[in-house]
């Protein structure tokens, strides 16, 4: 732990330091035949216990809000990340899939956005381990592990990678969120964004058993855009040659008599098929268990040379060495292989394939890849070319591992210290070759080459202690925890290779290289404690609090690098009462909760507290000694019922206020010369303002058994959120922008005071111009004379509102155009069995947000030649044509008709038919002569069906890089595909 000592105490640099590192935690008591894993303990049923941070409860106990799932709940979602899998699952807990492409990063949140500074996801805890749900690095190195850049006007697009996709979901035992102030303060600095608990499974007392499962899939685009063929892109160009003044083109004067030309889209997507397979070993006798798993995965994307292949082991084991000690260890890897395609960008694959020309081929007559004819200028490749010649892969190799010992003390008193660690080695690759297509050429092959790793260690010391003194149940815990992480990485760049086959670094021109390298690290020292007190199973009421001490603020002032998160919860469990006995038939459960908290975030850059250098011994940031804690205070109130001990019902309101919040200061590039890797200076880090987050989460589940063999089980989650910008720093201005029309960046959103984050930002509408009257009247747009040239305004024109009153339409009059936070989002499962068939059909679904359609802006432009178009682009206004809604052509990229506006923004409302699964279960008789335990067979359907009125491909489009400021833009998203899986489970 040296640099964790050497960041928290300047003072003892360059001096020996002894820790003593037993301290403070928390266990609850469990039988001897009870398993304790790290923040969870095993228990023989996992329904009666949730995970509660350090330790479990009985869930009728619990006084803070937690929803939880176990391994059945999930094991029909067919996806090939945990996060995904958490979708319309849990309430409170909003999932959207950030692209499809395989191992694509989800962005999950919990109650809302808290931050603005780019880290909203939660803290993972993987059998004890902390990992961040940060896919982006913004709080250790900042780069990406997968392309160029995380920005929405550089070349990467959306390039996040999920952070646990080497998580293979068959080894899931259950997931626990923990979703108010009061349940994850314990957590303090690193539970902000919300908890999640994953428990992994272990042996079970008994037989040992053998476990096979495997499945094979099929996945396919559920829906193509409607662009245009070769016949009607003839006929299109013919008329845009004549509002352009341009040439006719000599093989379109017949368009009726063509083909119709290359569909690109069918060219680019492709059919997926998959495949997993597992096998696992478990039992456990003579006081000990264990866990044996491994797993393969295969996934080809629906995009031609995307995929991921995953290799997964896992090796859960504990002890009982002694009657009052138990010892343990739990070891993981995966790797991962996955092949990209950039997406979400002007200059991204999806993009290009929507807009080449159905004129052009795939390949000449002579095999070899084709180009645009001669003398167009267009900047769009051959997108099957660029697919399948340029490599762009990524290698990640985790490990994960942890040790530990249990030891009874006295009665009552148990002490647990634990070990962890994590790791992760990334290769990344991006290779573009050399070719001469006549007009489109690269002479010399470029490769761009990242390897990076990081680690991180943990250590715990726990201490709890159980009372139970007639109506009184005391447990108290105490626990130290200290992380320490570092990472580093190199960046190669490279040129001029004599030949594509073999693109070695060594085999460039030695003049061309460059290489770049960083590192980092952070530490984390940490106290708390815990009181949960019961008194005749009536009133509870709950309280920690919590110590960090954090290496990213400054230590030489006091109060910064320093935080304290308390907490407290009550609850009264009505049914309990004397007065309640007479209704207990019918009301088996009836609770009140109430709890309040406060939890920390540290999720920037290290040291930016302090002026760094680069690698040229520049300076590489603006400092801020003044940075301290972003805090967040949560209000939660909570009734929980079961009636006929059949309907159960969670629900919960909530308040949580963001105070102080990190945020980089967008300082313009024309003052820091860009990010401090590219040869500026980092704009400074501040507390910047307050973001307030308010609604309510509600589970509804309805079970029912009878003696024929039929049994029902139904779940309904709904979750409502609205986010608010309260205050920030000297009116700062919250934009973002996206790239188009041929890299030109154009703002898309803008949050601003008063309304919710990521808001779109743009121009009203109010039609078009349709007669001369209109067009007199009207205010003047964007100084421009009436006329028919471009620079001029005339009918077919998009008639913008003046929104500040001013007469005149200017860029002052862009305003709020478009919320892209749901009001409310939906998770809906039916669960059916009958004798030996089982039924599930899950819904989910989303209401009251907007999507930016930026793929349709581009799609509907007529703003030059070349380009295709969706079909309904030829329906472009007229006097013919008066009640067109689509503006006239105007021959330039930068014309006002195609300014960020209201045409562009769609509802995203939608119900989707997430997954349906029918099974069939052999009966143990019929397996009695194999020797088998389960023979079951089962196929499924991902993504059957969407209702929705968006007309892209697929309303979900999530976060550009889990950025909450650029949310539900789809500027050429790898779209979500449809899978259809069989599969079987055996076991022996």
């Amino acid at each position: 732990m040296k640099s964790f000592l050497y960041y928290l105490n300047p003072s003892n640099r360059g001096k020996t330091s002894i820790a003593a590192l037993f301290l403070l935690g928390a266990i609850t008591c469990v039988d001897a035949q009870q398993s304790t894993n790290r923040d969870s303990l095993k228990t023989k049923s996992i329904d009666e216990v949730v995970v509660i941070g350090y330790g479990t409860q009985k869930r009728k106990d619990v006084n803070s809000s937690i929803s939880s799932i176990k391994s059945s709940d999930i094991q029909s979602l067919k996806q090939v990340n945990v996060d995904q899998m958490l979708q319309g699952k849990l309430a409170g807990v909003v999932v959207t899939n950030g692209n499809g492409q395989p191992g694509a990063a989800a962005s999950i949140r919990v109650r809302g956005t808290t931050s603005l500074n780019g880290v909203n996801e939660p803290l993972y805890i993987i059998d004890g381990i902390p990992i961040s749900g940060d896919a982006s690095g913004r709080a250790t190195s900042g780069r990406p592990v997968a392309g160029s850049d995380f920005s929405s006007t550089g070349g990467g697009g959306n390039n996040t990678v999920s952070p646990i996709s080497f998580l293979n979901p068959n080894d899931i035992e259950s997931v626990d969120v923990l979703k108010d102030a009061s349940a994850v303060a314990i957590y303090g600095a690193r539970g902000a964004n919300g908890v999640i608990i994953i428990t992994t499974k272990s042996g079970k007392k008994g037989t040992g058993k053998i476990s096979y499962d495997g499945s094979t899939n099929i996945t396919q685009i559920p829906k193509y855009l409607d662009v245009m063929n070769l016949q009607q892109y003839a006929a299109h160009q013919n008329n845009l040659a004549l509002l352009f003044n341009t040439q006719l083109r000599p093989e379109f004067s017949h368009p009726e008599l063509l083909g119709l030309g290359t569909d690109w889209q069918n060219e680019i997507f492709q059919i997926g098929f998959g495949q997993s397979h597992q096998l696992s070993f478990s039992g456990g006798k003579d006081g000990t268990s264990y866990y044996l798993s491994g797993n393969f995965m295969d996934q080809t994307g629906n995009i031609l040379d995307t995929g991921m292949k995953r290799y997964t082991f896992r090796a859960n084991i504990d002890a009982k060495v002694k009657p009052w000690l138990k010892v343990g260890t739990n070891l993981s890897t995966g790797i991962t292989n996955e092949n990209f395609t950039v997406n979400q960008s002007f200059g991204g694959l999806i993009t290009n394939m929507l807009l080449q020309g159905p004129d052009m081929p795939v390949r000449n007559l002579d095999g070899t890849f084709a180009s645009p004819p001669q003398n167009q200028n267009v900047n769009y490749f051959n997108p099957v070319a660029e697919a399948l010649e340029r490599e762009n892969k990524l290698i990640r190799k985790n490990f994960l591992g942890s040790v530990f010992g249990e030891a009874n003390l006295l009665k009552g008193l148990k002490y647990r210290v634990e070990l962890s660690a994590n790791t992760e080695f990334t290769e990344y690759t991006d290779f573009y070759p050399s070719y001469d297509r006549g007009t489109q050429f690269n002479l010399t092959a470029d490769l761009f080459e990242r390897r990076q790793n990081w680690y991180s260690t943990n250590i715990q010391n726990l201490l709890t202690y159980d009372l139970n003194i007639n109506k009184h149940k005391i447990t108290a815990l105490v626990g130290q925890e200290a992380n320490d992480s570092h990472w580093e990485g190199l960046l190669a760049e490279a040129h001029g290779f004599k030949f594509n086959d073999i693109h070695n670094i060594s085999m460039s021109d030695a003049d061309s290289r460059t290489v770049t390298g960083y590192k980092g690290s952070q530490a984390l020292s940490s106290l708390f404690g815990r009181l949960i007190y019961d008194f005749d199973n009536k009133y509870s009421i709950t309280a920690s609090i919590r110590r960090d001490q954090s290496s990213k603020f400054e230590p030489a002032i006091d109060g910064k690098q320093v935080g304290y998160f308390p907490s407290v919860s009550v609850s009264w469990k009505v049914s309990s009462e004397k007065f309640m006995e007479s209704v207990k038939d019918y009301i088996s459960l009836l609770k009140i909760r109430a709890g309040y908290g406060e939890t920390g975030n540290q999720q920037i850059p290290n040291g930016r507290y302090a002026a760094n250098l680069t690698q040229y011994f520049l300076p590489g940031n603006i400092p801020n000694p003044n940075l301290t804690w972003e805090s967040m205070k949560q209000t939660d109130i909570g009734l929980d019922f079961t009636l006929f001990n059949h309907f159960n019902v969670n629900f919960d309101v909530y308040k949580k206020l963001s105070d102080n919040f990190l945020f980089q200061y967008p300082l313009p590039d024309y003052l820091t010369g860009g990010s401090s890797w590219n040869g500026g200076i980092d704009s400074p880090y501040f507390n910047m303002g307050q973001v307030e987050n308010r609604g309510f989460d509600l589970t509804m589940s309805y079970g029912t058994k009878n003696d024929e063999g039929f049994n029902w089980n139904s779940t309904l989650v709904m979750s409502h959120n609205q986010n608010k910008l309260l205050n920030i720093i000297n009116g700062v201005t919250l934009t973002e922008q996206a790239n188009m029309n041929g890299y030109q960046p154009y703002v898309v959103s803008n949050t601003i005071v008063g309304s919710a984050i990521g808001t779109y930002w743009g121009f009203k509408t109010d039609g078009l111009f349709t007669s001369l009257d209109q067009l007199n009247n009207a205010p003047i747009q964007f100084g421009q004379s009436i006329g028919t040239a471009p620079g001029q305004t005339y009918l077919g024109d998009v008639k913008y509102v003046d929104v500040n009153g001013d007469g005149k339409i200017t860029m002052d009059d862009a305003t709020i155009i478009g919320d892209p936070n749901p009001d409310l989002t939906i998770g809906f499962t039916n669960s059916f069995s009958y004798k030996n068939f089982d039924l599930s059909i899950f819904l989910n679904g989303v209401v009251g947000n907007d999507v930016m359609n930026l793929t349709r802006r581009n799609g509907l432009e007529n703003s030059m030649l070349y380009k295709n178009q969706l079909v309904e682009a030829a329906n472009y206004w007229t006097e013919d044509r008066p009640n067109s809604d689509i503006p006239r052509p105007i021959n330039s990229s930068s014309n006002p008709n195609i300014l960020i506006s209201d045409r562009f923004v769609e509802k995203g409302d939608f119900l989707r038919i997430q997954n349906v699964t029918l099974g069939y279960t052999f009966s143990p008789e019929a397996l009695e002569s194999i020797k088998m335990t389960k023979v079951r067979i089962y196929g499924t359907v991902q993504n059957l069906y969407t209702f929705t009125n968006y007309t892209g491909y697929d309303p979900e489009i999530g976060l550009f890089n889990q950025n909450p400021l650029l949310n539900g833009i789809d500027n050429g998203r790898y779209p979500m595909p449809r899978t259809f899986s069989l599969g079987v489970n055996l076991e022996f």
